[in-house]
């Protein structure tokens, strides 16, 4: 639950987030923009730097304006992924990577 009580929107990350893909997501976020966003990442099977920059972008911006933005769940390519790459945004690690 966000802080006004309604549940946050999820996004459905696809299989494949490479540079095609950059532009879309970057759609696909915005479209959220104002409401507390959780991310399912659990699919995706190949990502490109140009994807993670838009993901940590909108957490950057989430997190300026006091809205939730956080992975809730990843697959292992996307959990490796942010490693390989040193992301180590807290918005950005899925909940069990956490603990």
């Amino acid at each position: 639950m966000s802080s006004d009580g309604t549940s946050p929107r999820v996004l459905k990350l696809p299989e494949v987030l490479d540079l095609n893909a950059a532009s879309r997501l970057h759609e696909q976020v915005l479209a959220h923009k104002g409401e507390d966003i959780d991310i399912d990442a659990s699919d995706v099977n190949r990502v490109g730097a140009q994807c993670m920059q838009v993901l940590l972008s909108a957490a950057k911006s989430w997190r300026a304006e006091d809205q939730n933005f956080k992975v809730e769940s990843a697959s292992d390519v996307f959990v490796k992924t942010l490693q390989l790459l040193g992301i180590s945004d807290e918005a950005m690690l899925p909940k069990e990577m956490l603990k």
